[in-house]
């Protein structure tokens, strides 16, 4: 039987935007390795937006969720309802979506979508959620963590609890590049927004 350090030892927190019933590539990969941890040992836990801004949606998905699994959903705010309520409830949007530039608001939304929400519009998820997680890890005795993006705000709720505890492991996974990414192209970046995205990608790294 295992001792009760090994216990702890084999806890693991996903922090992931991206979580069935969510579709698309971006849910794929951790909703794998969580679906087999179980198998391994581990316990794993996972931190994801209660009503996230996505429009893939695949309910299938919700299958492979294992029962071991804790799937705590927290809430988020972003800007996109805010966006559609202003140019009329037409436009879709999904995590890593800009939208697309055919009316003078849409481009001046771009501009700003690109240069104030930075790295991206879930931004304003990161220092609610590192309050959180912070007590919920302590009080769990989970010492492993694992942020995955994009969106890569999720890398910095990472960097923070890093911050607050230096001795918990951390595994930052990029699914994308982040400052490299062609993405950020279309988004019409002023110099000392691209600076910002390198100098917060160099601090995770």
């Amino acid at each position: 039987m295992a001792s009760h350090e090994e216990s702890e030892s084999k806890r693991v927190m996903v922090i992931t935007y991206y979580w069935p019933p969510s579709g698309g590539s971006g849910v794929q990969r951790w909703l794998k390795f969580v679906k087999y941890l179980p198998q391994y040992g581990w316990q794993p836990y996972v931190f994801t937006p209660e009503n996230p801004a996505f429009d893939l949606k695949d309910e299938s998905l919700l299958k492979d969720i294992p029962s071991e699994a804790e799937v705590l959903h927290f809430p988020i705010w972003e800007p996109y309802g805010l966006f559609n309520k202003l140019s009329g409830g037409g436009v879709k949007v999904n995590a890593n979506s800009a939208p697309q530039a055919d009316s003078w608001f849409k481009k001046i939304s771009i501009w700003i979508r690109g240069n104030f929400f930075i790295p991206d519009p879930r931004v304003f998820w990161v220092r609610p959620s590192v309050n959180f997680l912070d007590d919920f890890l302590r009080e769990k005795r989970i010492r492993h963590i694992i942020t995955t993006g994009p969106p890569h705000s999720v890398h910095l709720i990472g960097l923070g609890l890093k911050k607050r505890n230096p001795s918990l492991k951390w595994t930052a996974d990029f699914r994308d590049p982040w400052s490299e990414w062609g993405f950020l192209d279309t988004l019409k970046l002023s110099k000392l927004a691209r600076k910002r995205h390198q100098q917060l990608e160099k601090k995770v790294l």
